[in-house]
């Protein structure tokens, strides 16, 4: 490509670019850190569709199928593997008023101005049909609930468990809920007549049924981003911990805790709340109206 067709000079080209193979890695564990990998790989791709990209993960279902990655390795710890590490905590916290993927694909060199805010995950034909099989469409309103996140999240994070009893209390028995769980977690708590529990640790089916839901809300998860990903109307429900100008998405509904001293960026809260206030300020009744309205609920 010459200059004249709006190529960068070689000695501005990010060396990343320069690479005809490149393997990129992220070391911390929960979903939705790797799921930043598929933007990185994509926006990599985009600018040099010859290079060939490896990901090391902890999550190598998520890029099966994926055309912008050519292999995947799972992360073998306390083995570290080559390449370029993703990440965005060093410094702590990411710049305010950044989305996280345009932070870490600037710090591998990349024009933050020039990425496009958002993850990829490609579904197969026959992941579909299974999930299809597996969960048939109602004429109910199919609603996919998040109300935990991985062991790794900072408790801050979360919505108060109340809310969500609550919420699902407030929620019209003709919608239908769903709910991936795993064995450590808490039941569902409440009783609803047309809900569903899951227990599954195949990620590829749980986002097969989600792709099937009319909707999703939860907090900022990796379920959340996978979501997203997939174009899934979804009310994110954010607390005091991080803001959704930094890990939100602008086509979401983004629930926000009325406070002056948010966020906080700390996992055990902060003066005066400790997690006890900005957890709980999102009330149910909130979350109902958003979800209600996403749905086009009469």
């Amino acid at each position: 490509m010459s200059l004249a067709d709006g190529a960068r000079p070689l000695s501005e080209t990010p060396p990343i670019l320069r690479q005809e193979n490149v393997s990129i890695y992220r070391l911390s564990k929960p979903l939705g850190d790797a799921l930043f990998m598929s933007t990185v790989a994509y926006e990599l791709r985009r600018r040099n569709a010859r290079c060939r990209i490896e990901i090391h993960t902890h999550w190598p279902a998520l890029f099966q199928s994926n055309p912008d990655v050519a292999a995947v390795r799972v992360i073998r710890e306390p083995r570290v593997p080559e390449g370029t590490q993703i990440t965005y905590e060093d410094p702590w916290p990411p710049p305010r008023g950044q989305h996280i993927l345009k932070t870490v694909c600037e710090r591998i060199g990349l024009d933050p101005a020039d990425v496009e805010p958002r993850t990829y995950y490609y579904p197969t034909d026959e992941e579909r049909r299974h999930a299809s099989e597996m969960s048939p469409r109602t004429a109910r309103p199919l609603v996919v609930i998040h109300p935990f996140s991985s062991f790794f999240a900072p408790r801050t994070k979360l919505w108060d468990f109340s809310n969500w009893k609550r919420l699902l209390e407030l929620l019209p028995n003709e919608i239908e809920t769903l709910r991936f769980c795993n064995p450590e977690e808490p039941a569902t708590p409440t009783e609803r007549p047309f809900h569903r529990d899951m227990q599954t640790d195949d990620i590829r089916l749980v986002v097969a049924l989600l792709e099937q839901a009319d909707a999703f809300i939860g907090h900022e998860s990796g379920l959340a981003h996978l979501a997203t990903a997939l174009e899934k109307p979804s009310v994110i429900i954010f607390t005091g911990y991080h803001p959704p100008d930094v890990f939100g998405y602008e086509q979401n509904v983004n629930l926000v805790p009325d406070l002056p001293y948010i966020p906080c960026w700390e996992r055990d809260g902060c003066e005066p709340c400790r997690g006890e206030i900005c957890t709980r300020a999102v009330t149910p009744e909130q979350a109902l109206e958003a979800l209600l309205k996403t749905l086009d609920w009469k």
